[in-house]
């Protein structure tokens, strides 16, 4: 049935065979007797196809299987190779039942046809009440009995045994070579071993002696190859369910690619609260501006007046630009008591520092007042503030809602630039005392000093207080963004070590699922498989951690602000991150060949 003409094979300068010729018979009992290092192994990855790096012929029936395709060498291990291992290779966490209707994935047999042979097997090899164990529950024997059952289930022409019984006892060292040997009856097994005891159940004995492949014992008996010359199976269109197989392998992984989908959602969730407390600071800051406008006021007092109103006036950064004036005789009203100023002199709004409250905003009526002016009106300055107050200039009124009180030691008051501008309507013909102006955007405040100063002109604004705010407010930010980097990074490297030592741990796995004829493309869409449903385990908790985050700010009041877009995106890179880690992951599991992932 294999016949091997003109074979070398080579490590480097090390070589195994050379130029050697052997034909193995159809059926019986074949032993490899040899030590560790004699080219056992070599020999048994060269006959199951893992290793065609050789020059020579190995064929099987006549064909030459080093020239066969990726899909018909699968082929080859899934209908005409039945592989048992030393260390069993059974995926813990399946049945025994499971494990042999692993290697039905790919044949052409209907599901209930391969449930009731995969039963009767194990039936036949006493496993009949095991069959719903767990692989980890079985005893040494009865493993290997279930990996006998499935390099049977598909009924191949031959059976190749790495050490059968490396891992058994005595007793059922014998027991197994006595299993073999009766299903060697009808085809051929070869069993690679160092134990002369188990040659005893030979039909034949082998060894590698100088590159050579020779007998040294005679045959038993003449083996006759009546084991049935089909053709070996060309690669067949089989689709094997393998979202369902992928979704079995998470399932029995869950723990440890929770902890994966943990220690992701951890890292995305401290990354968003790092933005959230960005928000909050962004909120404050938006807060500040909101109540503290005046910081945006500018002033100027100058020779050149006329000049220096039209160039502000031009640039796009300013607003509310206009000429200010001494106001006289204004009378101000409040509970029915009056106080007349019998001037009002335009001072700077940025310098002064509030007692209470804020400046006035544009567009809503406010005023603020000295203490020694609301003293006029009423003892309680904290209850001062919100009350209504009427000024009075030119014989109109202007019904005004006080703001805030700042300090001052002198009576006076300021009022939005809005009212400020209605009150000089009507000034003709006399010379201005000031300019006054509002920078637009808040950031804009510092740079537009600058530019003042470059021009040789003096304004009274609170630029100093600004670029301090600014340079506090810029290093938050980044402590946030240092802190939110740390917290993901941190997450991330222990993501990708709980990934790697998951996949370290799965080379026998692949190894196994090659020499069952699955081909590599399956393999990695098994994987993947394995990964969208950890990426869905990923999001789902990073969703439970934000519903969870959000009661806890509702019920303990702490400020938390996530935004929809920031909940989105942290779905989205929580996705994005499992894939990146994965492919790094799974990469060297994916390609490494099977006769050295079976090795690890």
């Amino acid at each position: 049935m294999i016949q091997i003409k003109h074979l070398s094979k080579a490590f480097g300068k090390l070589s195994v065979f050379d130029d050697t010729d052997f034909s193995f018979p159809g059926r019986g009992l074949i032993c490899l007797l040899g030590a560790s290092g004699s080219g056992k192994s070599t020999l048994f990855n060269l006959l199951a196809g893992f290793d065609r790096n050789y020059t020579g012929e190995i064929t099987v029936r006549g064909t030459d299987i080093r020239q066969l395709s990726e899909a018909d060498l699968c082929a080859y291990r899934r209908e005409d190779v039945g592989f048992v291992f030393q260390n069993y290779h059974l995926l813990s966490g399946y049945t025994a039942l499971d494990n042999v209707m692993l290697a039905c994935e790919l044949n052409a047999e209907g599901k209930e046809q391969n449930l009731r042979s995969a039963q009767n097997l194990l039936q036949t090899l006493g496993l009949g009440n095991k069959q719903n164990a767990k692989i980890e529950d079985l005893s040494g024997g009865q493993k290997q009995r279930v990996a006998i059952a499935r390099a049977l289930i598909n009924n191949p022409s031959m059976v190749l045994a790495d050490e059968p019984t490396g891992a058994l006892d005595r007793s059922n060292a014998s027991e197994m070579m006595s299993l073999l040997k009766e299903i060697s009856k009808d085809r051929l097994v070869i069993v690679i071993t160092h134990d002369k005891k188990v040659c005893e159940f030979a039909d034949e004995i082998i060894q590698i002696k100088e590159g050579k492949i020779l007998k040294t014992e005679p045959d038993k008996e003449e083996i006759v190859h009546k084991h049935e010359l089909r053709p070996i199976a060309a690669g067949r269109s089989v689709k094997p369910n393998l979202r369902k197989l992928a979704f079995k392998n998470f399932s029995i992984r869950l723990m440890r690619y929770l902890a994966v989908s943990l220690a992701v959602s951890i890292g995305t969730l401290g990354f968003i609260l790092s933005l959230s407390s960005g928000n909050i600071m962004n909120q404050a800051i938006a807060d500040f501006k909101d109540k503290n406008s005046a910081f945006n006021n500018g002033y100027i007092k100058t020779e050149d007046m006329n000049t220096v109103f039209a160039m502000l006036q031009k640039d796009v950064r300013l607003e509310n630009v206009y000429q200010q004036y001494i106001l006289k005789d204004i009378t101000l009203t409040m509970n029915g008591k009056s106080e007349v100023m019998a001037a009002k002199y335009p001072l700077p709004k940025a310098t002064e520092s509030m007692a209470f409250g804020h400046m006035p905003a544009r567009g809503k009526n406010e005023i603020v007042v000295s203490p020694s002016l609301a003293k006029k009106f009423t003892g309680d300055l904290s209850k001062l503030i919100g009350q209504k107050l009427i000024l009075t200039y030119n014989g109109k009124q202007y019904s005004q809602t006080v703001a805030g009180i700042f300090n001052a030691y002198y009576d006076d008051f300021f009022v939005s630039s809005d009212v400020e501008q209605a009150l000089y309507e009507g000034i003709n013909n006399e010379e201005s005392y000031s300019i006054s102006y509002d920078v637009i955007n808040f950031e804009d405040i510092v740079q537009v000093s600058e530019d003042l100063r470059l021009e040789n002109i003096e304004s009274k604004n609170a630029s100093k207080e600004v670029l301090a705010l600014q340079n506090t407010f810029q290093g938050l930010k980044q402590l946030f963004l240092v802190v939110s980097c740390l917290i993901l990074l941190i997450c991330i490297g222990l993501s990708m070590l709980l990934l790697f030592k998951l996949q370290n741990a799965r080379y026998k796995e692949v190894g196994l699922l090659a020499a069952l004829g699955f081909h590599k493309k399956m393999i990695r869409k098994v994987i993947l498989n394995e990964y969208a449903c950890l990426s869905a385990a990923a999001v789902v908790l990073n969703g439970i951690l934000i519903a969870a985050l959000d009661l806890a700010s509702r019920l303990y009041e702490i400020p938390v602000q996530i935004s929809g877009i920031q909940i989105a995106a942290s779905i989205l890179s929580t996705v994005l991150m499992i894939i990146v880690m994965s492919m790094l992951a799974s990469y060297r599991l994916i390609h490494t060949e099977p006769a050295q992932a079976l090795r690890k």
